[in-house]
């Protein structure tokens, strides 16, 4: 698994471009940065590793762009005098593509109604990858749009427990539900438990006085 910290990183910035260039939506934006964080492990791997084509170059770059694709790249770049690994090089060939040659993927990405629906669309009409994966897409969609909105990672699935004792449980499994840690419920319960305990002794003597 790629580290997502580079991608955590780069995301937003490249998502508030996109969104100026061409009247994207944050889910919009969120769709092309998934794909292009599949493609390339979060902006650490822009040769591609283990190319299709037995003997082939592979793919390059964000998008891993290959054959004639990768072909045009360095061409465009060489043109330029771009590094073919820098950001600079790697956004501009990804607009001119979506303006010219790729056009129809930022229409299908809009008309898309979820994220995931947009991710799809993205990678069918863009990217049209062998092997499409699309939740490790979708997943990177969302690294994106969380990073985008200012949240550090998407937040983990959160389980329910089920306590053992009464009134400790129902806290611990209250507390499970809202996002407090194993430990913190536990102690929760525990105090809790505690509690009732002291106050049932405080009656009994009460009632015997």
């Amino acid at each position: 698994m790629a580290s997502t910290a580079l991608f955590r990183q780069k995301a937003p910035g490249i998502m508030r471009q996109l969104i100026a260039e061409f009247g994207l939506t944050e889910e919009d934006a969120a769709a092309i940065l998934g794909n292009i964080g599949a493609e390339c492990g979060g902006f650490t791997k822009l040769q591609e590793v283990k190319p299709l084509v037995p003997g082939s170059r592979g793919g390059w770059g964000w998008c891993q762009w290959t054959g004639p694709r990768r072909k045009a790249f360095e061409r465009w770049v060489a043109e330029k005098g771009y590094d073919p690994s820098s950001d600079k090089a790697n956004y501009g060939f990804l607009v001119l593509e979506l303006r010219t040659s790729e056009a129809s993927a930022i229409p299908a990405v809009k008309r898309a109604k979820t994220l995931r629906d947009k991710v799809i669309a993205f990678e069918r009409n863009f990217e049209r990858a062998g092997i499409p994966h699309y939740d490790s897409r979708v997943r990177w969609a969302e690294r994106a749009l969380a990073a985008y909105r200012g949240k550090p990672s998407v937040p983990p699935v959160v389980k329910k427990t089920v306590g053992t004792v009464a009134a400790g449980g129902a806290v611990a499994t209250a507390a499970k539900g809202n996002g407090f840690s194993a430990t913190d419920a536990l102690a929760i319960g525990v105090v809790v438990c505690v509690a009732v305990a002291v106050a049932f002794f405080i009656l009994r003597k009460r009632k015997k006085g």
